[in-house]
């Protein structure tokens, strides 16, 4: 009876004390989120809203983001309602809606009203949806920015543009130039152009190029840029190549064989030859040569002949003439 009384006391003992208890629940795992957005901005530029913020590289506490899935905006009218509502949703998965340029992250807001102020936030969240931090708040109110300007007069020449309009008293003015499709965020220009004119250079020739000048004035402490006026302009090869050299005009027999070193121009497209008689000049091939040879078959009654070669390109332009080679087509 004892030893039953002490087999008793032994199993309820385990049971108490041992680890078959319940458990504590399991602490949730706790994800990494974006780092806060703190300069989100906005210019008013090609006559509406553009805004803008450097995209987040980094988590909150330090580690390097891997899954950021995009950023929600949020818009406010102070002059109306006054409380902050979903604006737009930019998907990274997607491509259009946004743009990235120069580490900045840019979308555009057109929905707003003369002498309306509004409000914007933006939030960056996760694949999985999760919400990070709020950014800074950016505030403006809206104030039509300027018509488009008129009469934008253009002119091309070798490698370059040259825009020209009238300067409206009160306004500066910036100028863009397309790239294919892609939009353009920034001007040409360095700083705002106070003048009526423009030049762009370094330009490939006979390749189209769309422009677009747009007026800017400052109201309210900020610069606002209206829409633009678009003109095309195609910069013109007007340099010839270089004149051909090392010339050398020989008699044999009843012909005259003339030779002379190869151009190396890229765009290069043959040569003509000249027969040079007395001080007078005559080119004597009907067509291109596009070999560095030529053979005269048809000398003339002479004592002395003279040869010269040009070098010319796609666009037409044609070099100086050579040095003369003079050839003896009769001894005395």
């Amino acid at each position: 009876m004892k030893k039953k009384n002490i087999l008793i006391f032994s199993i309820v003992f385990l049971l108490l004390f041992s680890g078959c208890g319940k458990k504590a629940p399991p602490r949730p795992v706790v994800l990494p989120l974006a780092g806060g957005i703190n300069d989100l901005s906005g210019e008013v530029k090609d006559g509406v809203l553009f805004l803008s913020f450097t995209v987040p590289q980094k988590n909150k506490d330090g580690s390097e983001i891997k899954d950021l899935g995009g950023f929600r905006f949020f818009k406010s009218c102070g002059t109306c309602s006054g409380a902050f509502e979903p604006f737009k949703n930019i998907s990274l998965e997607e491509t259009k809606g946004y743009t990235f340029e120069r580490g900045r992250l840019y979308i555009y807001d057109d929905d707003v009203m003369n002498g309306f102020e509004y409000g914007y936030r933006v939030y960056p969240y996760t694949k999985k949806g999760t919400l990070g931090d709020t950014s800074n708040t950016f505030t403006l109110k809206w104030e039509n920015p300027p018509e488009a300007p008129k009469d934008i007069f253009v002119s091309a020449d070798d490698g370059m543009v040259e825009l020209k309009w009238q300067k409206d008293e009160g306004y500066l003015y910036n100028v863009y130039r397309y790239d294919g499709a892609a939009y353009p965020l920034f001007a040409l220009n360095q700083a705002r152009l106070a003048v009526g004119s423009f030049v762009d250079s370094g330009l490939t020739n006979n390749t189209q190029y769309i422009y677009e000048v747009r007026k800017v004035r400052e109201m309210g402490g900020v610069f606002r840029e209206g829409e633009g006026t678009k003109v095309k302009a195609t910069p013109i090869d007007k340099s010839p190549p270089r004149q051909p050299e090392m010339v050398k005009a020989v008699k044999k027999g009843t012909l005259v064989s003339v030779a002379w070193k190869e151009n190396t121009e890229k765009d290069l497209t043959g040569y003509n030859i000249y027969r040079v008689i007395g001080g007078s000049k005559e080119k004597i091939n009907k067509e291109l040569i596009k070999e560095n040879s030529f053979l005269d078959q048809k000398i003339p009654d002479e004592r002395f002949v003279s040869y010269c070669v040009t070098a010319l390109d796609v666009a037409g332009n044609e070099s100086e003439l050579s040095r003369e080679s003079i050839v003896i087509l009769k001894e005395e």
